[in-house]
């Protein structure tokens, strides 16, 4: 079990911790290997998509969609298998401006018939390897956060999601439905992981990198999610 010090103060320095070439090797190998593997299993996706769409009218739209999230204090694309039918994208983006995903996943109605085997098992989140090759995004890192919740993060003077890349997974999702375990909650697993990399060596950095992956790896193979 990780030992968070609910005292650490990572995320209130605005400092961008480096991101040393030997991480984006990493990175781009990584999921460039994780793409090329995973493209059989996109396919099977796509089809399962349209058949669900022949069949039930109101999961028809794109296979693909994108969310603006921010990394290292940067908007961009954060690309999705699209899980949700597109009547309830449309609402939450009137009502709030941006796609909130939290609010959609807790009333299964919104979700394809498709899309609720994708997030038990995080497929959905696959094309984000896309954002990974294109250096958007790190394999490992912070979860990745909209504009709003970031502006007033940032407004609060908490720079987590500022000073470091967002990752496909990281501390937060492999302690998902564990955090009364960490003191101080997601706050605090991003504090340990930014102060983690400040203060290791690149070698050190990749190693619990691939330690996070490899946890990330055995909780989906569980059905778990992420």
């Amino acid at each position: 079990m990780l030992k968070t010090d609910p005292q650490l103060t990572a995320s209130r320095i605005d400092t961008p911790v480096p991101y040393p070439a030997v991480k984006r090797v990493f990175d781009l190998c990584g999921a460039t290997i994780a793409l090329v593997l995973a493209s059989p299993i996109f396919l099977v996706i796509f089809l399962a998509a349209k058949i669900e769409s022949l069949f039930n009218p109101s999961a028809r739209g794109p296979f693909l969609y994108a969310e603006t999230r921010i990394s290292k204090g940067e908007p961009f694309d954060f690309y999705k298998i699209r899980i949700f039918k597109v009547a309830a994208l449309q609402k939450t983006i009137q009502a709030e401006g941006f796609i909130h995903t939290k609010p959609l996943e807790q009333d299964p109605k919104n979700i394809t018939a498709v899309g609720k085997f994708l997030v038990k098992f995080y497929l959905d989140e696959l094309p984000q390897l896309i954002n990974v090759i294109r250096g958007e995004m790190s394999l490992v890192g912070t979860r990745p956060w909209n504009p709003v919740d970031f502006k007033a993060e940032i407004a609060s003077g908490i720079y987590r999601k500022k000073i470091i890349k967002a990752g496909l997974t990281g501390l937060l999702q492999v302690t998902k439905g564990q955090h009364h375990n960490y003191p101080g909650g997601d706050k605090a697993l991003d504090d340990y992981y930014i102060s983690f990399c400040r203060a290791h060596s690149n070698f050190e950095i990749i190693l619990f990198d691939t330690y996070i992956l490899l946890w990330s790896i055995t909780k989906l193979l569980r059905g778990e999610g992420l």
